[in-house]
């Protein structure tokens, strides 16, 4: 009994003095490559207290052990999130070689490449991605966004296809097969796939399947989308494997960026959650702010949306972004008379504001004040003269007081800086209507018809004038 013993104490010692071994020989291996690749930690200056201790721990951490390669990939994703994509890149690297059958590690590597331009390498991470996990859906998609970008058609098809094949519903591979459709000029095909991919996501495809009714010469489709479309066609897919890096970034401006991201999916319970971080991290953030009550006005919550519009025009007085916004919900909500104390002490902080100068005219107009409005309206045009807006307005208040000549030399400039300005085409019809002018009215009435930006309602009703003026 005892020699037997003994040999299997032998071979128990024997191999665990092999696996010891083996297990000290990686670590080295691992501590060799990790101390060969790793760059130096950025500067702790000026970084969040709590971001520059993690920081330097975590690359204790990966150096000395023992869980390096867990550390390594912690860091990697605190650099990812707080902007430090070039210390990402190269640790990203370094988990590829250690970690290879790990799939995140070359689709985070893909993400940042392909910001950088390097689009060809960022294919291969995205295809050595799928080759270890083809069931996350975001890499198809993001695979064949880039072979767009390369007018690499057929390969971009595949890869969208990819993604249709495993959820026919998908908006995202549909809205990628459209435009792979359009590239090769067969729109009725991008027209279903469009339609197709809005009945998944009404947030999806919207602005460019109104450009596909135009081209067929729906202008009635295109007209009822575009009064229907709220957002771009460009919605980020959903993707967990870069969203989460959120929970470990530290910039305020990122953390809204990702809040903003959150709402233009529609998910503005998370939207707020970020955003209501953002500002934690920078209380004087005055964007932070702002998208803050903006998504609670998204939200049909307008008492929280006058809170924070009040809170960002604390910390930052002359932003008039979040008066504009404060005036909004103010009239929103009815409030007219407390909309115009908050107009009057916009205009004092923001004298040369755009947006509060036709908030200030518009105010007089509702009062009857026509001459007075004017001077606000003229301001507004000197600090936006690229847009319509103010030279409507004016237009508009010379039509109340008589001033026929001003008014249409207004109309002309609004239409000379924005030639598809709805309003503009609306007003300079009813304006040759009103003045018995057939041949001009008749001109523009077609134009406001050939318009999708201007309603069926409105058309039926400039008609309706026209008919009224001229066919009696």
């Amino acid at each position: 009994m005892r020699k037997p013993l003994m040999l299997a104490v032998g071979v128990i010692l024997t191999a665990g003095i092999v696996t010891g071994g083996l297990y000290w020989n990686k670590q080295r291996r691992l501590a060799a490559t990790i101390q060969a690749h790793l760059l130096p930690p950025p500067s702790s200056k000026g970084l969040h207290p709590e971001l520059g201790n993690r920081i330097a721990e975590l690359n204790r951490r990966t150096t000395e052990g023992p869980n390096r390669v867990e550390s390594l990939a912690e860091l990697s994703s605190l650099y990812h999130a707080n902007g430090y994509l070039s210390r990402a890149w190269q640790n990203y690297r370094i988990l590829i070689e250690l970690d290879n059958n790990n799939p995140l590690w070359p689709y985070r590597l893909a993400t940042i490449v392909s910001n950088f331009g390097h689009l060809d390498d960022s294919v291969t991470l995205y295809r050595n991605a799928i080759k270890l996990n083809s069931e996350y859906t975001p890499t198809h998609i993001h695979l064949g966004d880039t072979l767009l970008k390369l007018n690499r058609y057929e390969q971009a098809q595949h890869a969208y296809q990819s993604a249709y094949d495993k959820d026919p519903s998908n908006p995202f591979a549909l809205f990628g097969l459209a435009r792979v459709a359009l590239t090769q000029d067969d729109t009725k095909i991008a027209q279903r796939l469009l339609e197709s991919a809005r009945r998944s996501n009404k947030r999806i495809g919207g602005d460019l399947l109104a450009d596909v009714y135009e081209t067929l010469g729906e202008t009635s489709k295109a007209r009822a989308l575009l009064h229907d479309v709220t957002w771009s066609s460009h919605v980020d897919i959903p993707d967990p494997w870069i969203d989460d890096l959120v929970s470990v970034c530290y910039d305020s401006f990122e953390v809204a960026m990702a809040g903003g991201k959150a709402g233009r999916r529609g998910n503005t319970t998370r939207a707020i959650e970020l955003l209501k971080k953002a500002i934690s991290l920078d209380p004087l953030d005055q964007n932070a702010h702002n998208h803050l009550a903006e998504t609670y006005v998204a939200q049909g919550n307008l008492n929280q949306a006058r809170l924070a519009y009040e809170a960002c025009i604390k910390v930052s007085p002359t932003f008039d972004r979040g008066w504009a916004g404060l005036i909004s919900v103010e009239l929103k909500s009815g409030n007219q008379s407390r909309a115009s104390q908050i107009i009057d002490q916009a205009i004092a902080k923001c004298p040369n504001s755009y947006v509060i100068n036709n908030y200030k005219g518009e105010d007089l107009i509702k009062k009857a004040l026509f001459r007075d409005a004017i001077p606000f309206f003229e301001t507004s045009v000197r600090a936006a003269p690229e847009k319509a807006v103010g030279y409507n307005y004016l237009a508009r208040a010379y039509l109340n007081l008589g001033e026929n000549g001003k008014a249409l030399k207004y109309l002309q400039r609004a239409l000379k800086t924005e030639p598809s300005n709805p309003l503009s085409i609306k007003l300079i019809t009813i304006f040759y209507v009103l003045a018995e002018d057939p041949a001009q009215a008749r001109a523009f009435l077609r134009k406001a018809v050939l318009s999708p930006r201007i309603s069926e309602e409105d058309i039926a009703q400039l008609q309706a004038m026209f008919d009224e003026k001229f066919k009696q």
